[in-house]
């Protein structure tokens, strides 16, 4: 009844960064990084043009705050996010991700005395992912990687969560590439380069 409608869509911010739960399992699976704007964005409507007074197109509408209290507060995906996945399905018909090979937990869900005594995480180290599981022939068992590894960070780049790890590589990172893995292991703080590989298709 109400298509082809227009809103104006002030933007607020050009860097919001918003935790996104794609698989709806309660965990964060990355922070996606957001134009914060006030154009309308009603349930069906998502992936509506965010176009300036020139007439490009500078973001995909996607998401809005839905609360009671909160009016106007809606999120577009900036376009240079968005094109290499437009481009990944035109020329594959799926977007490839890269990946470590690694099954992961938060080191937050483990109680402290765990860290402490089977992780040995010096008292100041309560952020990081905790290698839980390795992929047979990936380029982290590869490299060496071992269960109870606990990344902080990825090319120099904190590592503090789930959501912070596929930030890294889903942004900063292609298949083929060498990362810098930065890991405690019995306490002791070691690097390892590990070549990241093709994880399975998410779009098909």
């Amino acid at each position: 009844m109400f298509a082809n409608s227009v809103t104006r869509g002030v933007i607020s911010a050009q860097e919001r960064t918003v935790p996104v739960d794609t698989n709806k399992d309660g965990q964060q699976d990355f922070n996606t990084e957001v134009i914060q704007t006030d154009a309308a964005i009603n349930p069906g409507n998502s992936g509506g043009a965010l176009i300036n007074t020139s007439g490009q197109l500078i973001g995909i509408n996607s998401m809005k705050i839905a609360e009671a209290s909160v009016e106007g507060v809606g999120f577009a995906i900036p376009i240079n996010e968005a094109l290499p996945i437009m481009r990944d399905l035109e020329q594959n018909g799926e977007v490839i991700r890269p990946q470590l090979g690694i099954q992961i937990r938060d080191v937050q869900e483990f109680p402290s005395g765990f860290r402490e005594d089977r992780l040995k995480l010096p008292s100041d180290v309560n952020r990081g992912i905790v290698v839980v599981g390795l992929t047979k022939n990936s380029g982290a068992a590869k490299a060496g990687m071992k269960e109870n590894d606990v990344i902080v960070e990825i090319n120099g780049k904190d590592i503090r969560s789930f959501a912070d790890l596929k930030s890294v590589l889903y942004r900063d990172a292609k298949v083929g590439d060498d990362v810098k893995v930065t890991f405690y292991r019995g306490g002791e703080k070691q690097t390892l380069d590990v070549k990241l590989s093709a994880q399975a298709a998410t779009v098909q």
